[in-house]
């Protein structure tokens, strides 16, 4: 009970536990729960880096159910973020498969979790919300016909992903018996009606940063055809960050996180360094 207070859990996920005790299969439902956690540290790392922390999060089957708290993410951020996990299982599967060329004998003990994580990188890469596809599908989509209606077509298009499921969990009904299709019917219905259970992003307030004695300097050199919005989200929420501007005449400033923070406030953050009267 301490570990489920600890780690919100989504309905789903207790639905597929209940499952796998039921099929005698309790010690796969614990590799699929190791797949999950590497699928969301993807996500969790990759967010860190472009300056946003999880305030809350709920584990779902296909991940972890993830949104942004204020309703927007920075361009394309949110495509990085959701393709972290993805990307982070086939990492994990394809890291298995290499070790088997070099130990065949771990292939007994680890092919079960290699396969879950090569399944759930594809299955997330559905563009079906709110699995990750769904949200670069959605992301990629909102830049042209703006969120709500992203989101509209999205919900259509995941729709018809239950349905041709549906039909496949069906048609093995007589062939040979997969309940597996019918459970990501579930996990896709799920994930739409239960939006409560999503988890949230929110973006690191930058000018609360804590900068300790002697901290960590990250020094990036950037070009004059750099944008402050390129330097906002370059700016590490861990790290005291520096840009050197380089000029196409050969002069070079230093800008402090602070500077561009400030240049942030006064100015859209599309304008280019070069634009700017910094000297």
């Amino acid at each position: 009970m301490r570990i489920l207070k600890k780690i919100p859990i989504h309905p789903t996920f207790l639905l597929l536990f209940v499952w796998f005790v039921l099929v005698g299969a309790i010690a796969q439902f614990f590799i699929l729960f190791v797949v999950v956690l590497f699928h969301e540290l993807g996500h969790f790392i990759v967010a860190k880096k472009l300056g946003y922390k999880l305030s809350s999060f709920y584990l779902a089957p296909y991940g972890v159910a993830l949104n942004y708290k204020d309703g927007k993410f920075l361009p394309y951020d949110e495509t990085k973020i959701a393709l972290a996990g993805p990307i982070t299982n086939l990492g994990l599967s394809f890291l298995f498969v290499g070790l088997w060329w070099l130990f065949p004998t771990l292939y007994s003990f680890t092919h079960e979790m290699a396969s879950f994580s090569l399944f759930l990188a594809i299955f997330n890469l559905l563009p079906a919300y709110p699995l990750d596809g769904g949200r670069v599908f959605v992301s990629a989509l909102s830049e042209k016909l703006g969120r709500k209606k992203a989101l509209k077509i999205s919900m259509i298009l995941n729709i018809i992903f239950c349905i041709i499921f549906f039909c496949g969990f069906v048609i093995t009904c007589f062939v040979n018996y997969n309940p597996t299709l019918a459970l990501m019917v579930v996990f896709l219905l799920g994930g739409i009606m239960e939006s409560k259970f999503e988890g949230k992003y929110e973006g690191v307030n930058l000018f609360n940063k804590k900068i300790k004695n002697f901290s960590t300097v990250k020094s990036l050199a950037v070009n004059e055809d750099a944008t402050l919005g390129e330097l906002l989200r370059a700016i590490d929420t861990s790290k005291l960050t520096l840009f050197y501007v380089l000029y196409a005449d050969g002069k070079t400033r230093i800008l402090s996180e602070k500077a561009v923070l400030s240049l942030c406030m006064k100015n859209p953050i599309t304008v280019k360094i070069k634009e700017l009267n910094l000297f």
